[in-house]
């Protein structure tokens, strides 16, 4: 009988996730629809475990017997190899002449073919005999498994900001700004496992050596330099160290006039390239295609503006608005002055579309426009860069969150995601909002894989890391999820983020112990008895006051949110971000509040305002999720009503059941039947 394809299960090959009922293959950065014969000789080849199958056999199982030509299973191959390289080598295809092919992945082993006892044989002679024949078999296992290439892991490269060594300082963010920019050309190179800027200054900014830094990271080689200006010429030194022996193995000095820092830096990343391709190897290491040419001036204004942005942000995850505002008005006057000189300069025009989505100069936060509006005006302005440089991944990795965000075009938005991290395979961002939007649609498991390759592309960042605490939570995988983010907690103790997460999560599960677990470890391991902060302070008593609601007692968790939701409608604060989110966030966690505290009406309401700011940002409580809104809410027909009121909404609980239905996120499905999936082990 022919493979039913719909009756098959999903299953993974490594990193390559393979779903039968759909044709999809899922890998980090791809995803192919395959021909229906092509899937029922995948889904054949991988249930034999590494067996070795005949063209008989594929023609029974997978051409119900029918007479087939050579030309009909060798196209079918040819493919299943062009998929395969296409994947990354995630599985191989091998051929045995004149036997029959086998399906490997480089994740295990290939186990051997089972002998065969020869009849006749006594059991002393079946002993001996299949010892022998196991240890040859385990022997020519061994010597196969030698003699084939096995794949090369990819080369991890941490880039460490460069040191000044001019005589008088040069603008700071100048030695700063190449090297992010000798990594960002680095991160387009196939093959090159590229450490975000973020950790790697974060780590040379607390004084361990370079050694140190790769060990840290995980990187295989560490990139430093040096940047001197001198009458009117600059100079960059580089060197890249072996992080396991500390051992310098290569270093090159260059000199251009300074008003050629484009020319530079890339003469710099180049050359850096042409030396990991000597070592990888041209099969492992791709060099990435030439980058636009841009406008000195503007290439210098942009690497005082992109060192900015990093400034602004981080002072906002702070808490610090009003001075993030300052840095915000600089980097504004700097773009415009940029864009005066080239108006087509694809990383400016990226940079004016972050400050106008966000609203962070005065001058566009003083504009009356919602979020909504401003996100807009912001995907405008991305356009733009793209039509100036097509393949410029941040600004595909942008517009791709724009319509994750706030358009809900979910196919338009992967396919940016999937052509910006075709182009930079190591973009932090592509990956961060990619697995985000998959978690959005519980396809968790797929989310999963970019949640893993976020914390190890940026091990450094909190915020970054959060991605993997959340995508577990959703495949239920609820005790690894906890320890992750008590692992966070204790290195970020007064991040308000963080801690109205955990809150929110101990709601949403109703666990009134969890909170006041949490407040004493707070309060006594945390802080040691000392007085806290009054942002932390006031987040515990909102936590004490979920808990009093949990136990029936809502009326202090419900004036504490009419006051927020009234000082939000008062201060139009859905024009800005605060606390790193999207201000329209906190209607929807004012809905779950309500919803905890029993105000079923409010909590609908709240909920359509977030809905129509498009804030889907607690995925495990959307329907089909694994903590979902509680029943008094969730069984009221103006509940489902909100989320059936316009297609959008109505579209996104189709996915999320699909997903449900094909084991990629846990939940209840409508029968009832709880679904929680197997989590697939560590491969990034």
């Amino acid at each position: 009988m022919s493979v039913q394809l719909a009756h098959e299960p999903p299953f993974r090959l490594g990193e390559v996730e393979v779903r039968p009922s759909t044709r999809e293959v899922v890998w980090p950065g791809g995803r192919e629809t395959l021909q229906p014969r092509v899937m029922q000789v995948l889904v054949v080849l991988a249930q034999a475990h590494g067996e070795v199958l005949t063209r008989d056999d594929l023609i029974q199982k997978c051409w119900e017997g029918r007479f087939v030509g050579e030309d009909a299973i060798t196209l079918v191959m040819v493919k299943l190899r062009k998929l395969a390289s296409a994947t990354g080598d995630g599985f191989v295809l091998e051929t045995i002449p004149r036997v029959g092919y086998r399906l490997a992945t480089p994740s295990h082993d290939l186990p051997p073919l089972r002998p065969e006892a020869k009849p006749g044989v006594g059991r002393r002679g079946l002993m001996i005999g299949g010892a022998a024949a196991v240890a040859a078999v385990a022997a020519g296992g061994l010597a196969y498994r030698l003699l084939q290439p096995q794949p090369k892991p990819p080369l991890t490269v941490a880039v460490l900001p460069f040191d000044d060594l001019s005589p008088q300082p040069i603008e700071g963010y100048v030695p700063q700004g190449l090297a992010r920019e000798v990594r960002n050309s680095l991160s387009r190179v196939g093959g090159l496992r590229v450490i975000s800027d973020s950790s790697s200054f974060a780590l040379r900014r607390a004084n361990l050596s370079p050694t140190a830094v790769g060990e840290r990271l995980k990187a295989d080689l560490v990139l430093t330099g040096s940047v001197s200006e001198t009458q009117g010429s600059m100079r960059v030194s580089a060197e890249l160290t072996d992080s396991h022996t500390g051992i310098q193995v290569w270093s090159q000095s260059f000199m251009k006039p300074a008003d050629e820092l484009f020319q530079l830096e890339d003469t710099v990343a180049s050359t850096v390239i042409q030396e990991l391709v000597g070592r990888g190897g041209p099969d492992l290491i791709k060099a990435p295609p030439a980058i636009r040419p841009r406008d000195p001036e503007v290439y210098r204004i942009m690497l005082s503006s992109n060192h900015l942005l990093e400034q602004t942000r981080a002072l906002r995850m702070a808490g610090r608005d009003p001075d993030g505002d300052d840095v915000a008005d600089e980097i504004y006057a700097q773009v415009q002055r940029a864009l005066k000189i080239d108006a087509d300069d694809s990383d400016a025009l990226v940079a004016l579309a972050s400050l106008t989505r966000n609203g962070w100069p005065r001058e566009l936060a003083r504009q009356p426009l919602s979020s909504a509006q401003r996100a807009s005006e912001g995907a405008e302005i991305l356009r733009r860069a793209l039509v100036a440089d097509p393949g410029n991944p941040a600004a595909l990795a942008a517009l791709g969150d724009y319509y994750r965000r706030f358009e809900w075009n979910w196919t338009e938005a992967e396919s940016l995601f999937r052509r910006a991290l075709a182009i930079d395979p190591n973009h932090i961002e592509a990956h961060w909002a990619y697995g985000y939007m998959l978690g959005t649609l519980g396809r968790n498991l797929e989310g999963l894989i970019h949640a893993r390759i976020l914390v190890r592309l940026d091990p450094e960042t909190v915020w970054r890391r959060l991605a993997l605490p959340r995508m577990l939570l959703s495949l239920g995988a609820r005790d690894q999820a906890m320890a992750h983010y008590r692992h966070e907690l204790l290195l970020n103790r007064d991040n308000l983020f963080l801690l109205r997460e955990l809150y929110i999560i101990h709601l949403s599960e109703s666990d009134a112990a969890a909170m006041h677990d949490l407040d004493r470890l707070v309060r006594t391991d945390l802080w040691k008895g000392a007085a806290l902060p009054p942002p932390v302070e006031a987040m515990l008593g909102r936590m004490a006051a979920g808990a009093e609601a949990l136990a029936g007692r809502p009326a202090a968790l419900v004036a504490l949110v009419d006051a927020d939701v009234a000082a939000f409608d008062a201060a139009d604060l859905h024009a800005a971000t605060r606390q790193g989110r999207a201000s329209v966030d906190f209607l929807f966690f004012y809905a779950m509040e309500y919803a905890w505290a029993g105000q079923v009406a409010r909590s609908v309401e709240l909920l359509d305002r977030a809905l129509s700011g498009r804030s889907l940002y607690w995925p495990p409580s959307l329907p089909y999720g694994p903590d979902p809104f509680p029943k008094l809410v969730s069984n009221d027909p103006r509940f489902r009503a909100v989320w059936l009121s316009e297609p959008a909404r109505a579209h996104l609980l189709q996915l999320r059941l699909a997903s449900l239905e094909h084991g990629q996120t846990s939940g209840d499905l409508p029968n009832g039947r709880r679904i929680v999936p197997r989590l697939p082990s560590e491969t990034v």
